[in-house]
């Protein structure tokens, strides 16, 4: 958004790209987490579901969130010309409300991805007309809380140490992998190397998403029933 404000790449569309990337990559990451953390607690607690219709469940939640967050992204095209604080706060209420109507008609999974694809397809047909300066601000003072909250309710008395060093290795080997693909795919595209270096460096996740979903297993882990071994569920928690 900064990019785009400051008009930095805006003649390749780099700032765009970007953009819709990241947005793709959100659903990749959200798809496959919701699948794995399905099958994982349906093995923990003794599940006897199929794998392929799991994965077909999980695969179809996603599609009805891009399906009905991109009607609603784009359907706000109606309200183009309304005052940028009708739209500032419309936005966040449909972005609010998504997940509590998710949840009542039992397709938590779809929410992510109808947030996202909602306020990517709204950027795009309000165009210059986003209140993206007002939403900036109010991110601006929820980001802290958001990363505080998730941050305070992990225990770190209970962490292993063996499985910490583990986690950061796998961070720090995908984010490797993540940037140097990032930085080779974009040959042949017009880029020079300090952009393609800029785009690479770019794809470093803030892991917004990460810490959205992120307490996600935790109450899942939470939640399990008594009849699971008191030691599978605190591996958990």
């Amino acid at each position: 958004m900064i990019l785009i404000d400051k008009k930095y790449g805006a003649n390749k569309g780099i700032p765009g790209i970007m953009l819709a990337a990241s947005s793709f990559d959100d659903v990749v990451a959200i798809t496959v987490f919701g699948i794995l953390v399905a099958i994982s607690f349906d093995n923990i607690t003794g599940g006897s579901s199929e794998i392929g219709p799991m994965i077909g469940k999980n695969i179809g939640y996603i599609v009805v969130g891009i399906v009905v967050g991109a009607l609603l992204g784009i359907s706000m095209i109606v309200i183009k010309k309304v005052n940028v604080w009708i739209k500032f706060f419309l936005m966040l209420a449909i972005a609010i409300s998504l997940p509590f109507i998710t949840h009542a008609v039992s397709m938590e999974d779809s929410k992510y991805v109808g947030v996202i694809f909602y306020g990517y397809c709204t950027f795009r047909v309000w165009g210059e007309e986003k209140p993206d300066a007002l939403l900036g601000k109010f991110w601006k003072g929820c980001g802290p809380f958001l990363f505080g909250t998730i941050g305070a309710s992990v225990q770190f008395s209970k962490i292993d140490g063996k499985i910490f060093g583990y986690s950061v290795a796998v961070i720090f080997i995908g984010l490797f992998f993540r940037v140097f693909v990032t930085y080779f795919v974009t040959l042949g595209n017009g880029y020079t190397n300090k952009e393609r270096g800029f785009i690479a460096f770019g794809w470093s996740p803030k892991a917004t998403v990460q810490a959205a979903i992120g307490g996600i297993v935790f109450d899942k882990a939470t939640s399990l029933p008594s009849s699971v071994k008191p030691d599978v569920k605190a591996n958990y928690i």
